[in-house]
């Protein structure tokens, strides 16, 4: 059995649990700290220039939009004004677009987005203002059935166009 509690014992007791205390308080702190930091550096930057000499190969890091050239398409079969609509979207977004056009050919169903060697990342940015699905975002490899030249991407809606 305890026979008695020192004045020590208390003290030492006392010590320890403001020690603890203190050590947690400061831990928290750095916790949130090295969190804020971490946001700051990922997500605060408002641009690429350190960025600009590193690029994955065939997939390099996301553009301003005002440095993407993008042209729509109409492929829907009988929408009217729907590469206008899609166009004034973009444009609102920042990004340079040319004019719209309506699609050679037959109508589709669906729209994809094709974009030139390099510009993966910003065609797949582009699918997302107009809410086409990431699995509809190609290379261009064949005529999409609207003018290319000097598009880095390039839009054709289809009926299912839905923005």
């Amino acid at each position: 059995m305890l026979d008695r509690v020192e004045r020590s014992d208390v003290l030492n007791a006392s010590a320890l649990a403001i020690v603890l205390l203190l050590l947690g308080f400061v831990i928290l702190n750095v916790v949130d700290r090295l969190g804020e930091s971490v946001d700051e550096g990922l997500w605060a930057s408002t641009g690429t220039e350190e960025l600009d000499d590193l690029e994955v190969i065939g997939s390099p890091f996301l553009r301003p939009p005002n440095e993407v050239s993008v042209r729509v398409g109409n492929g829907s079969d009988g929408r009217q004004g729907l590469a206008g609509q899609a166009t004034s979207r973009l444009q609102s977004a920042g990004y340079g677009v040319l004019d719209p056009k309506n699609k050679e050919g037959l109508a589709i169903d669906e729209s994809f987005i094709y974009y030139i060697d390099g510009f993966k990342i910003d065609a797949i940015q582009v699918a997302t203002l107009l809410n086409i699905v990431e699995s509809r975002v190609r290379p261009l490899l064949d005529n999409p059935g609207v003018p290319t030249e000097g598009a880095d991407v390039i839009v054709v809606l289809g009926q299912d166009a839905d923005f």
